[in-house]
């Protein structure tokens, strides 16, 4: 029960990242937004993954335990009542023209709208693919490393890597998109930088290899994290007025039902053997992670999905400063 419903409740987490930017920030801010909001969930990750470590440790009592969970409950007790008591579910006036305008939610309607945008399904094959790749890379790091020398504390080292370079990657992309609103161009730039990356681990995967390797990953997560912000804009700018709860969420959660998937694959497919020569070492798991990342990056190269809700809240400023002239 205890692992249930944070289970229920992390759903709606990883889907208002796109709709809480919009619905709180202005077209100028809303890009910076999305990309905090889009690494909170790895950042609690990397400290949910930090703090049981220094409180429980090899040969700690059953009180250390006791005293993460209250730790843990005190927390999100915290959490919960500055929520419950501070926070609105909206603001006094909507910061942008598309909120001012936001259709309500047809379900069966958006969703059959989603599925039937070429531009969407696109960007949903080749993200989902990325995401699921990335879930399993970080789930499995130590079990693909360790077969070449390497321990669980370099694994935990290059965990932690992988987060703070995507962390000051993601914000530095959010204020590029905020300033550009490129975002077409900054999605392919971090997919094929993403794809080399995942090449260059590959490759440099050998033994008594620590610091390259510790660049290669740490470039890994400088790509491929940003990625997530960077779609989330894309998908809700190809789908508008669709909701981006919407849009957003389908990414999700498609993205992380294959994730799980994509763990157990790769599971079997480190205990296959390997083939190796003087220069580098081939393994069915490292073919799947170069098949997985070309093959979401050629498709996100033929992503060209229109700007929509700019487009629109073009048209209304446009349209508000003429109606203003001529008073």
């Amino acid at each position: 029960i205890g692992q249930l419903f944070p289970a229920i409740s992390t759903a709606l987490f990883m889907n208002i990242t796109a709709l809480f930017a919009a619905r709180w920030f202005a077209p100028k801010q809303r890009d910076v937004a999305t990309a905090i909001g889009s690494m909170a969930n790895p950042l609690g990750l990397a400290i949910g993954s930090l703090v049981p470590s220094l409180i429980v440790t090899d040969g700690s009592s059953s009180t250390s335990f006791f005293i993460l969970l209250i730790v843990e409950a005190g927390f999100t007790l915290l959490t919960t009542l500055l929520v419950l008591f501070l926070f609105r579910s909206e603001p006094p006036t909507p910061p942008s023209p598309s909120e001012e305008h936001r259709l309500p939610i047809n379900i069966k309607k958006d969703l059959i709208d989603l599925l039937k945008n070429r531009h969407y399904l696109i960007l949903l094959f080749s993200f989902s693919l990325g995401l699921a790749l990335f879930n399993a890379i970080t789930a499995l790091l130590y079990q693909i490393i360790q077969p070449t020398g390497y321990s669980s504390t370099d694994a935990g080292i290059f965990g932690a890597i992988i987060i703070i370079a995507g962390l000051l990657n993601a914000f530095l992309a959010g204020i590029i998109m905020d300033r550009t609103h490129a975002y077409r161009l900054i999605l392919k730039l971090l997919s094929i930088g993403a794809c080399g990356s995942c090449i260059y681990f590959i490759l440099i995967l050998q033994p008594n290899q620590f610091y390259p390797l510790a660049v290669s990953i740490g470039l890994m997560g400088f790509f491929l994290l940003p990625l997530l912000p960077v779609a989330f804009e894309c998908a809700v700018e190809c789908t508008y007025p669709i909701r981006a709860e919407w849009s957003t969420g389908l990414l999700m959660c498609v993205g992380n039902v294959l994730g799980g998937i994509f763990i157990f694959v790769l599971g079997e497919l480190i205990k296959s053997k390997s083939i190796s020569n003087s220069m580098i070492i081939i393994t069915p798991t490292s073919i799947f992670i170069l098949c997985c990342s070309v093959i979401s990056t050629l498709v996100l190269l033929i992503y060209n999905g229109p700007y929509l809700r700019l487009e629109a809240e073009y048209r209304v400023d446009t349209r508000t400063f003429s109606d203003a002239s001529v008073l």
